[in-house]
């Protein structure tokens, strides 16, 4: 990628990019599933600082350089709003932490800090634990597992660890259920994008009408969790995010949350609440699983676990070679891969103009990969973020859980999570992974392209730890 010097201009150069043909811009190269490609050649081409017409004179700003993502993501961040970007999300997730903007965002905020503060996360820890301790029993009781697709145990896990934290609800029988719909919904918002750029939903296609019945059905799910929690099924409900946000009231009207309301956070914490995770989890593992030399630094390190109670915040913190893998990981692939905005008034980035109602595409999975940041970017380098190297780098040179005010919640949440799952399995288990590389693929999420198909052995503690590729 070629570094945007910033330029002196004050009225701000057009920004480079593809002209595009009349009325309908540059459409056709992303008439595929997968964005990633389409983009890198774009990147490739003008550099990480380019813009793309699409049809009806609407612009795409795309962004791979981390001064740009500090300007739309802190500095002018008030200039930068989720407006119809996330029309497709919406109609899925309707006004949830993750959508929704101004007043109404900062209260679900204030409701939801207090489940992700560190005397919640510590009580968190034993239901991880017992959930992987789970996993792992039953793959102990299969014998030596030649061919396990680790990104479906993964997700059947991490919907098992939401339910019971964040919910106080086992619900590990919808789990195979709600991972595919999920799935699905996720694939279908990517497709659809902005609402500009889409026909209504009300319009039935075939699209549209396959769209609403999944919507029906994840609703189904939402629905029974909340009757399930009224019902009074909960374990510890008084200290679950669920119960604090049915006990919420509206600081000048005193009325609760309406159905819908409820409806739109819970199914936004069950998706946001796994999918980070399972992604991490599923490539740190299959990295271990590639690389013999750095699994036998982590699986030392882990050993220091204790194995006859659950690990406290300090002792999975104290993981540090483990918490360098973890990062690189998330470097190469970070399950958010684009981070969207539209702007509101006309801007200028590193001396090039932004237009007024544009969509703006952070990208961390380029930003990331950039030379100019990550030497040899492609290579998988845990040292990469041992802390005296760290501490020299740009800070939005590295952002897979965003960065500015709208940084995500459970970042914490989700890397003590992939420590202590990583602690459990690994002190039990060999990973092996054979045949080609797998690559990963842009939609909605960061998600592989081929299943993520691993072979397990048992493994003494304290052994040698070797790793075969």
């Amino acid at each position: 990628m070629k570094p945007i010097p910033h330029q002196a201009d004050t009225r701000g150069r057009e920004l480079p990019g593809p002209q595009g043909w009349p009325v309908i811009g540059t459409v056709i190269p992303f008439l595929t599933r997968d964005l990633l490609r389409p983009f890198a050649r774009l990147i490739a081409q003008y550099g990480p600082l380019f813009q793309v017409r699409l049809p009806f004179g609407h612009r795409l700003v795309m962004i791979a350089h981390p001064v740009a993502a500090e300007h739309v993501l802190r500095s002018h961040r008030d200039n930068y709003v989720k407006g119809s970007v996330y029309d497709g999300a919406r109609l899925l997730l309707g006004q949830g932490l993750v959508t929704s903007e101004g007043d109404l965002w900062q209260r679900q905020r204030r409701l939801a800090n207090p489940a992700f503060r560190p005397a919640k996360l510590e009580r968190y820890l034993e239901v991880i634990s017992d959930s992987a301790k789970g996993l792992a029993d039953e793959w102990q009781s299969r014998g030596e597992l030649r061919s396990l697709d680790l990104h479906a145990d993964m997700t059947r896990l991490t919907l098992a660890i939401v339910g019971r934290t964040l919910f106080g609800l086992d619900l590990s029988k919808q789990s195979s259920a709600a991972g595919d719909a999920f799935s699905e919904a996720l694939a279908a918002i990517s497709r659809r994008g902005p609402s500009t750029l889409q026909l209504p939903l009300w319009i039935p296609t075939r699209a549209n009408i396959r769209f609403r019945r999944l919507l029906r059905k994840l609703d189904g799910m939402v629905y029974e969790i909340i009757g399930r929690f009224r019902a009074g099924e909960a374990e510890n409900s008084d200290q679950t995010l669920l119960g604090a946000y049915l006990d919420s009231r509206d600081d000048e009207t005193g009325q609760g949350m309406s159905d819908r309301q409820l409806r739109d956070e819970v199914l936004t914490l069950y998706l946001a609440g796994h999918e980070t995770t399972s992604s991490l989890l599923s490539w740190t593992l299959y990295m271990l699983a590639r690389r013999p030399d750095v699994a036998t630094r982590v699986a030392a390190e882990i050993d220091t676990m204790p194995t006859d109670h659950v690990p406290s915040l300090e002792q999975l913190r104290s993981l540090q070679y483990t918490s360098q893998v973890i990062s690189e990981t998330l470097r190469l692939y970070p399950p958010v891969w684009t981070i969207a905005r539209n702007s509101l008034q006309e801007d200028k980035i590193m001396g090039y103009r932004i237009p007024a109602k544009a969509i703006v595409m952070i990208a961390p999975y380029f930003i990331q990969r950039q030379p100019s940041f990550w030497p040899d970017p492609s290579r998988f380098d845990p040292d990469r973020f041992a802390p005296a190297t760290a501490d020299t780098r740009n800070d939005f040179a590295y952002l897979p859980f965003s960065l500015g005010p709208r940084m995500c919640i459970g970042m914490q949440f989700a890397l003590y999570e992939t420590r202590l799952v990583l602690s459990i399995l690994l002190q039990r288990f060999e990973v092996h992974a054979e045949g080609p590389e797998i690559g990963c693929q842009a939609v909605g999420t960061l998600r592989p392209d081929a299943p993520i198909v691993v072979s397990l052995r048992l493994r003494q503690r304290g052994s040698k730890h070797q790793i075969r590729a």
